[in-house]
């Protein structure tokens, strides 16, 4: 029971109907309890390949409810000692001692003691139906953080293996790794995901870890794989207005579960319509995986995060890879960094 959270949130709680759901996610056992199928239904698809035994002891305890009208829980510390971490233009949030913040003006709020791996969500009611929205911008930001004060830390990146060799491509959002994950699972390449991946200490380097989401769905991954136009998500949602489908659709013996970090490979769309490669320094490489790396989110665990990222820089080979338009070329070039590391 959450009473390190407050009064108001444990009678909330213990006044509620809950449902309860366990998912085994890399050795760490989360247990999500939540007052709404809806709810329950939008972490079910964004957990499902990790659902595990419904009465194992859980690592994190996670909260997921519904606001109810008259409800109200003042975030932050009113005697003015709350730290602002982060502000982004749809979340923001805030350090007051042990305890962390998470406001999504609109939508919901989220307070967590990562220490004791606790958070309770409340969502307004015309968000539950949002099934991504929930998933990805309300559960999953202080569910991340939480898994970090545990050793398993979040990057954006695609992450592929070819032969026993595991390859990271960390990248922003829209910058092609969906597409070059497609390509290359084509050609024979497994999958541990498309546009998020979790690292951790492993001997001698790190281990990437898979998180299989749903891939988002443009044209050209629709020619790659055309069964996906019969496989498309179009449910609308606030934040993704792109169709999506699960990667079972494109094949569950494309994705791996696990395999340690042996490349870090930084996609960038040509400019000139050539695909080519070239090498980077551990310098630069370390300053640009920095940024898709969660690391300015909170001080706790932001120390043992750069070290993970200095670490993965040093034992893997670091190269840069300028994508064209011929898929079959994307393929090979990556194939050609293989043989050159």
């Amino acid at each position: 029971m959450p009473g390190s959270l407050g009064e108001s949130i444990e009678k909330r709680i213990r006044g509620g109907r809950l449902n309860a759901a366990t998912y085994f996610v890399h050795g760490l056992v989360t247990r999500v309890n939540t007052d709404d199928h809806l709810l329950a239904l939008a972490v079910q698809d964004f957990l499902r390949p990790f659902r595990g035994q419904p009465y194992a002891e859980p690592d994190i305890e996670f909260y997921l409810l519904t606001r109810e009208p008259g409800f109200e829980y003042e975030p932050g510390d009113r005697s003015g000692n709350s730290e602002l971490l982060y502000d982004w233009h749809v979340l923001k949030y805030v350090k007051e001692g042990r305890l962390r913040y998470q406001e999504v003006p609109g939508a919901g709020w989220v307070v967590a003691d990562p220490d004791e791996g606790l958070a309770v969500a409340f969502v307004e009611p015309d968000i539950a139906a949002c099934a991504w929205s929930v998933a990805h911008v309300i559960f999953f930001p202080m569910w991340a953080q939480l898994l970090k004060t545990r050793g398993v830390f979040p990057i954006h990146a695609a992450g592929l293996e070819r032969r026993g060799k595991g390859v990271l491509f960390p990248g922003k959002s829209g910058c092609g790794k969906s597409t070059l994950s497609l390509h290359l699972l084509r050609q024979g390449f497994r999958l541990l995901g498309d546009d998020t991946v979790f690292v951790r200490r492993a001997r001698g380097g790190a281990e990437m870890l898979f998180f299989p989401e749903e891939v988002d769905v443009c044209s050209e991954t629709v020619d790659l794989y055309p069964q996906l136009a019969l496989a498309r998500n179009l449910t609308e949602d606030r934040w993704q207005p792109r169709a999506r489908v699960n990667l079972n659709d494109v094949g569950s013996d494309a994705v791996i579960e696990s395999c340690r970090t042996d490349l870090l490979v930084f996609p960038v769309i040509s400019a000139d319509g050539l695909t080519r490669w070239e090498r980077v320094g551990q310098t630069e490489a370390l300053a640009e995986l920095i940024l898709y790396a969660f690391l300015f989110m909170d001080p706790q665990t932001s120390e043992e995060n750069f070290a993970l990222l200095a670490s993965l820089v040093q034992t893997a080979g670091c190269y840069r890879l300028h994508m064209g338009l011929d898929g079959a070329k994307l393929a090979g070039a990556v194939d050609e960094i293989i043989a050159a590391a």
